[in-house]
């Protein structure tokens, strides 16, 4: 009798324990190099994920039990493999629309005279007298150190009205050629609007330089409104690109509830290839009453939707950018930085769009009415001010855990580092632009600027969880657009510190390989409250990842920035891959 029992709970056991693992995955990836980016930065060699969730994670045998009739099974031959990767920072909507506009050049601007050739060249292929606005070319990526002048815009296409745009916190330049003076009808008698400037002669005609002064040619820049199927078919094709470098998921940084609903139709229409947390303007004169008028408008909360599309958090704009001189700084510029930007103040230290009880109205408002708050703010005194707020937040609200975006803070002093992270405040910053604007800016910020510049190093030693991306703006290649949205480069950035040109700037600041990684996974998890459920390889979290074409942790520096996406896997599902197919680039 007692062999008879004995015998059978271990029959029990046998059938029970080979179907733990319950009906087959969908999907299992086998022989793979995997970094699974848990605490312990694991290495295994299997994945099986079932109903968009790992479900195994270890070595071959540990899936066998998974692979059934209808299970994809992918063999990694070794490859490696890591979790998709968060593109934390992107702006793919004003990408789409600013591309149907103007077409972002795969060769960018890198002197006046390709800035000229660029416009004959658009001046043969565009109807006479129909406008043509030139792409976003920062002053850094121009050999000369400056804008073109309207005299240089007018040679290169007398007889269609272009315009240069520059435009940057609260300054925005534009620069006219003869046939847009002419079309937009601005003459010596043209008054410019409150608070802008045309600029003059001698003898009192304007030069075609505005500043602040875009509604005299707004109805001429702006009309080309992209129709809406266009729209949605190009912003499917533009995440369908991130996929093609293993991005699974993005920060839509800068949007509205316009762009929320966009990313919500595409998943709707089964169209959406990654995961996608949208941040909202927080519009606001920075009183608490219009602060509380706007948030009880919307129709969503922070946190609403789902595993595809979420309410991110609140923007608000605090400063304006290194790249102009507007970046809100302890101390001022110096000379040859003012004399880069343009600026004769001496004391010139960029410039706060808020002021500091606005920014407490505003922080305090949002955190108090349930909304995770984000703020572009790019200087160190910028960031100071911002500290300062959420710190008066937090007094207010001990109990909360309000996990603050700075987003940029380009400059990581130490102390500052120390006292984001003893406040819960994540960093969002971008090595792209060290990469491309690093030689320019060496050249004219001061070196103790420049070494912490960018200072991922000063971040994580402080304490402070750092999310890398590249704050995507303008162009649809990965390596070619305006900030390269390629995270390898991003990576590649981030290890080594090298700048396009070749330069080191600051090696202190350098991370390593499983950091950078971190970077674009688990702490980019972390600045959305998504770590539970993305940003590493482990069961019971989204199941996705991206196979390699090399091994990020071994391969020689570098080539790390040639890494792309064999597969790319969301969910379970192959959105990049080399029997996949995608939306025509048509």
């Amino acid at each position: 009798m007692y062999k008879f029992q004995w015998v059978f709970f271990i029959s029990m056991f046998l059938f029970f324990g080979a179907c733990s693992s319950g009906p087959p995955a969908d999907l299992v990836v086998q022989n793979g190099k995997i970094l699974t980016v848990d605490s312990s930065f694991s290495q295994v060699e299997a994945v099986a994920i079932r109903g968009g969730e790992f479900v195994a994670v270890g070595d071959n045998g540990d899936v066998e039990d998974f692979i059934g009739g209808q299970t994809r099974v992918i063999d990694a031959a070794g490859k490696t493999v890591v979790p998709g990767l968060i593109a934390s920072h992107t702006h793919a909507i004003s990408v789409v629309r600013r591309e149907y506009a103007t077409p972002y050049p795969f060769e960018q601007h890198g002197s006046i005279a390709d800035i000229q050739q660029w416009l004959r060249e658009q001046a043969e292929q565009t109807p006479q007298g129909q406008w043509i606005q030139l792409p976003r070319t920062d002053v850094t990526r121009i050999e000369e150190g400056r804008i073109p002048t309207p005299q240089e815009l007018t040679e290169a296409a007398p007889d269609h009205p272009a315009v240069f745009n520059w435009q940057f916190a609260s300054r925005q330049v534009q620069v006219l050629n003869e046939a847009a003076l002419e079309a937009a009808g601005i003459t010596s008698a043209t008054t410019a609007p409150e608070g802008g400037e045309i600029e003059r002669d001698s003898g009192g005609a304007p030069t075609g330089v505005l500043e602040n002064s875009s509604e005299l040619i707004d109805e001429y820049l702006y009309s080309r409104e992209i129709p809406d199927k266009q729209f949605y078919d190009d912003l499917e094709r533009l995440l369908n690109t991130y996929t093609d470098v293993g991005i699974t998921s993005i920060g839509e940084r800068g949007s509205n509830l316009e762009g929320y609903r966009a990313y919500q139709k595409l998943r709707e229409e089964n169209r959406l290839p990654v995961r996608a947390t949208v941040t909202m303007y927080l519009e606001s004169d920075g009183s608490v009453k219009e602060t509380e008028e706007f948030i009880r408008s919307l129709p969503v909360d922070y946190g609403d939707g789902d595993e595809h599309v979420r309410v991110g958090p609140l923007k608000i704009r605090v400063d304006g950018g290194i790249l102009y001189g507007s970046a809100y700084m302890r101390a001022p510029y110096g000379e040859e930085a003012l004399s880069f930007y343009g600026f004769d103040d001496p004391d010139h230290r960029g410039e706060l769009l808020i002021s500091p009880d606005e920014l407490d109205n505003l922080i305090h408002t949002g955190h108090r009415m349930g909304w995770q708050l984000s703020a572009h703010v790019t200087g160190d005194a910028g960031v100071d001010a911002v500290l300062d707020a959420v710190e008066a937040s937090q007094e207010q609200l001990p109990d909360e855990e309000l996990r603050f975006n700075l987003i940029h803070a380009y400059f990581a002093h130490p102390e500052t580092a120390e006292r984001a992270a003893a406040l819960g405040v994540g960093v969002d910053t971008q090595p792209a632009w060290y990469y491309k604007d690093g030689d320019a800016l060496a050249d004219i910020l001061r070196p103790d600027l420049m070494e912490k510049f960018i200072g991922l190093r000063n971040w994580q030693e402080g304490g402070a969880i750092v999310s890398i991306n590249s704050d995507h703006m303008y162009g649809f290649d990965p390596d070619d657009s305006l900030n390269p949205y390629n995270p390898f480069i991003t990576m590649y950035t981030a290890i080594t510190r090298r700048t396009e040109g070749g330069q080191v700037i600051g090696p202190a600041q350098q991370v390593s390989r499983e950091d950078a990684l971190r970077m674009m996974t688990i702490n980019a998890a972390w600045m959305s409250f998504e770590e539970d459920r993305k940003g590493s390889i482990e069961v019971g979290k989204l199941g996705d990842l991206a196979i390699l074409t090399d091994d990020l942790m071994s391969v020689e520096e570098e080539a790390i920035r040639d890494i792309r996406a064999e597969y790319t896997i969301v969910g379970g599902k192959v959105v990049h891959g080399p029997d996949t197919s995608k939306p025509s680039a048509q």
